[in-house]
Parts: C-alpha cells; structure tokens; sequence
C-alpha cells in the first residue's frame, strides 16, 4: 500500500474542499472516499510528502485563507517538478499548458517537498 501524503485544499462556506490555487477547469473538487484525477495535459495533483510539510506552506504563506490539509493516498508514479505557473487562475494555466500559445504566467519553484501524482485516492 503507498503512503500517505497530504494535499492542502481551500474549504468553502457549503464545505467543499477543492483546489487551493488553481481555478476554472484546472479548480478539482476533494470529497472524503473519492479518487480525483488531474486533467491530461497538467503537472497532476500536487501533494507534500509530509504533513508538516503543508503546515509550514500554510503558516508561511496563506495563513488568513481558509485551507485545510487533507490525508490523501497516490494513484500512479509521483513527478517532481522545478516550474509551476503563479497565479494559478485558469487564463494562466492555460497558456502555462499550451506550448504553442507560449508561456504568459510568472513560473516560480514549487514549495519544498511538493510531489505532483496522475490521481490521488482522498482518505480523509
């Protein structure tokens, strides 16, 4: 059985858990006993290999949104990554994805310890 890694999501007023960082067809929705599956031509689902791993991104950087960390399982073969898009919203991710297009978002290092997977089964 793989091992437990932990994704952060943000919690909305209904209390539905979806990306926190990325919006519009690229936003996925977390329900507790489901496996979510990233879109084909992404990065995958990012997730920290540890929980005090997205504690540490959460105090450090978004400690006044309303996220939580869940406990999730990997589905398929992990990749690490040097480039993600930033700000995530769905024009960026876009154009981030689309190489013929070009690159027209801001690329910064993923945070430490951040592992992107094809799928995610959430536990919690």
């Amino acid at each position: 059985m793989r091992r437990v890694k932990f994704k952060v999501v943000s919690v909305d007023r209904k209390g539905n858990r979806n990306s926190a960082f990325a919006s519009g067809k690229y936003n996925l929705n977390y329900p507790k006993d489901s496996i979510v599956r990233a879109g084909e031509e992404t990065l995958g689902v990012a997730v920290f290999q540890t929980r005090k791993r997205a504690e540490r991104f959460i105090k450090n950087c978004f400690a006044l949104l309303p996220l939580q960390i869940i406990r999730v399982r990997p589905v398929g073969r992990g990749m690490i990554v040097t480039l993600v898009c930033d700000p995530s919203t769905e024009f960026e991710l876009s154009t981030f994805y689309n190489k013929e297009r070009g690159f027209y978002c801001t690329k910064i290092s993923p945070p430490s310890g951040t592992i992107f997977y094809p799928a995610v089964e959430v536990i919690e």
